[in-house]
């Protein structure tokens, strides 16, 4: 019977100690090289500005964030962020550099827990599988403190050291661990099933002050999150709250598709490494690297099935060891069988380091066997070379990847890296002291950078409103100009009819890619929109609200059809709006009415939200609508979205009518 127990030790020689250093130098070198490369969204956009006003001081959050758990996240992982980016003066590289630190410091970690759990080569082996698996390495530089693998790693290292090596101090770290890794997300509470799956095969003995003074510390690092969590927006009482974490782990939604089949892709991309070209959107097989992680797959995953067998065995001899990582293993993936949503990739890199552990202790099993009849050297050899090649492919799929990134391939799938966005915003920050003005105008995917994916990013790099104004990318999409001024417009949506006009008012100064998929970067420098011949019939005397808006014109369509699409143009005139004209949510309303005033169709909204409305700005809103024959009167107005009061006029009324609107049969 093998045990962990007599396999051969090697000894640490400094030879041995090379090994750790080299696996180290590694992972710092796959997760620290080009940080600009990392995936930049709304989610790396949101918490980078958050650990941002952190590092400048005077901004102390206790959330962070949503999660598709539906509970927010505690703010350890912003402050994680901000230590890097205080220490550069807020480079965001720095945070990249953050995270990898802590996966380089996993990495560590995993050595020290496979050298304890059966001597230095299972240490190495583990540590390897750690610093090169490209999955863990692609997740640990996204700026997502909760998918780093530290905690998880230093959970088990604590627990085995309480229940097999006997440390009353670890029976301290082991409940403080467990709640920074429950702090760095929700859904730590799948590991802790583990956790407590390995208490029930603990031990008698048991260090009950040194456990109860670690629970005493984890409450003091729980409870300002669990106050936040109360008197957030979506808050309530403690007992609400525990029925949402309890449904987390037991619940299962309509139609979540918790099959084996489901969960075993997902487990082959992450323990293998084969699969990684998804995140970027790459054929599987389009080069040599993925063809061989694809068949290397099947060999790790049957060495990994060893080293299980190897703790399965090791639990008939009495040992507290295998029972410990046979808990570990069944517990968390019971729990994430039963989970109510999809699981997504980073859900399972917490569970790494028990892979590594099994990859290893197989290979050392595999090792053990050659060795023992009567080929030492070669089992050396073997092991050798089977590390050197898994590390090799692993590193080869990452930088194939990383180049199709830096290429654009990333496309959808991946996002628009890093260095594009500031390559396109540096470009317009240039353009913009050219013409002298502090402010650019912004059409990216979505409106609002508080809660939408590019206009964060915006925001978070070149500077909130007013430096940047956003536009909703509506259909047809709408223009915001300056009156009396030049203007820069940034344009990253695909608009093809809103491109045209926009080269017909002004000049195209400047075209980037950002990514394939994704429409490219242009820069369009606009004359002040008084000079330019908007083609709108204007208003004399121009109707003005009492919001601090005027209707400067329109713009009917001379050859309107029925039966047809036909586009009708507004012309708004931003005054001087009162300051809760911000916090309204103030938005346009079209009433189409037919000749004896009925109303016939309706057509809400504007592509301008009100807390961003600014003097001087002048939209050119469209409207998309499709009417039978006839002649129709206009009606136009503004109302909150807020309270549903409208605005009135100041000639009086609360609408403004305009027409006729003629459609042909």
């Amino acid at each position: 019977m093998i045990s962990m127990a007599d396999s051969p030790r090697s000894r640490r020689s400094p030879l041995a100690h090379a090994g750790v250093l080299g696996v180290l130098w590694l992972a710092a070198a796959l997760r620290w090289m080009q940080p600009a490369l990392i995936e930049f969204k709304y989610d790396e956009a949101h918490i980078a500005n958050m650990a941002l006003g952190v590092a400048r001081g005077g901004y102390f959050p206790l959330l962070s964030g949503g999660t598709s758990l539906g509970i927010q996240r505690s703010a350890l992982d912003v402050y994680l962020l901000a230590l890097p980016m205080a220490i550069t003066g807020g480079h965001i590289e720095a945070a990249v550099w953050g995270m990898g630190a802590l996966g380089i410091l996993a990495t560590a970690l995993t050595y020290v827990l496979g050298r304890r759990v059966a001597g230095h080569r299972v240490g190495l082996l583990a540590a390897l599988f750690m610093a090169a698996n490209p999955w863990l390495v692609a997740y640990d530089r996204k700026l997502w403190a909760h998918i780093q693998v530290l905690f998880s790693v230093a959970l088990l290292l604590a627990t085995w050291d309480v229940m097999v090596r006997r440390r009353g101090a670890a029976a301290f770290w082991a409940p403080v661990v467990a709640t920074l890794q429950l702090l760095s997300h929700v859904l730590a509470l799948v590991q802790w099933a583990g956790w407590l799956g390995s208490i029930a095969v603990a031990p008698r003995r048991w260090w009950r002050r040194e456990t109860v003074l670690g629970l005493v510390a984890s409450g003091a690092l729980l409870a300002p999150y669990v106050w936040g969590l109360l008197h957030s927006p979506q808050g309530g009482d403690l007992s609400s709250l525990s029925a949402r974490l309890m449904g987390i782990v037991i619940r299962r939604a309509p139609g979540a598709d918790a099959s084996l089949a489901s969960l075993w892709r997902p487990a082959i991309h992450l323990f293998t490494g084969d699969g990684l070209s998804s995140l970027v959107a790459l054929p599987a097989g389009h080069s040599l690297w993925w063809r061989m992680a694809a068949v290397l797959a099947w060999f790790v995953l049957a060495v990994i099935g060893v080293g299980i067998i190897r703790a399965a065995r090791w639990t008939r001899g009495g040992a507290i060891g295998g029972r410990l990582l046979l808990a570990w293993t069944a517990w968390p993936l019971l729990i994430l069988s039963l989970q109510p949503m999809r699981v997504y990739p980073q859900y399972w890199t917490v569970l790494l380091p028990l892979p590594a552990l099994y990859l290893a202790l197989g290979m050392d099993s595999i090792v053990w066997g050659i060795a023992r009849i009567g080929m030492r050297r070669i089992s050396w050899g073997i092991a050798g070379g089977v590390a050197g090649a898994l590390a090799l492919i692993w590193v080869g799929c990452y930088a194939d990847m990383l180049g199709a990134v830096q290429a654009g391939a990333g496309g959808r799938a991946f996002g628009v890296p890093l260095r594009r966005w500031q390559e396109t915003l540096a470009v317009a920050r240039e353009w913009a002291d050219r013409l002298g003005t502090q402010e650019v105008r912004v059409t990216v995917s979505g409106v609002d950078p508080g809660y939408e994916s590019e206009p964060a990013v915006v925001a978070m790099l070149i500077g909130n409103p007013p430096w940047a104004r956003f536009v909703a990318p509506s259909s047809p999409a709408a223009l915001l100009l300056a009156y009396d001024r030049p203007s820069l417009y940034l344009w990253a949506i695909q608009s093809p009819e809103t491109e045209e006009a926009l080269r017909r008012l002004g000049q195209l100064v400047w075209e980037g890619g950002l990514a394939d998929g994704h429409p490219p970067a242009r820069l369009y420098r606009l004359p002040p929109a008084a000079q330019i011949d908007l083609g709108m019939m204007p208003l004399q005397p121009e109707p003005v609200f009492d919001v601090g808006m005027a209707l400067m014109g329109y713009a009917f369509p001379s050859d309107a059809r029925a039966g047809r699409p036909l586009v009708v143009t507004l012309f708004w005139h931003v005054l001087d709006p009162p300051p809760e004209v911000r916090t309204r949510d103030m938005t346009a309303f079209n009433h189409i009415l037919d000749a004896s005033g009925e109303r016939v169709a309706q057509v809400d909204g504007m592509a301008l939200l009100s807390r961003d409305w600014w003097p001087g700005d002048v939209l050119v809103q469209p409207y998309r609508v499709q009417l039978p024959s006839g002649t129709y009167v206009w009606r136009v107005g503004l109302y909150s979205r807020a309270d549903g009061g409208r605005s009135l006029v100041s000639a009086g009324g609360d609408f403004v009518d305009l027409g006729p609107l003629v459609v042909q049969p």
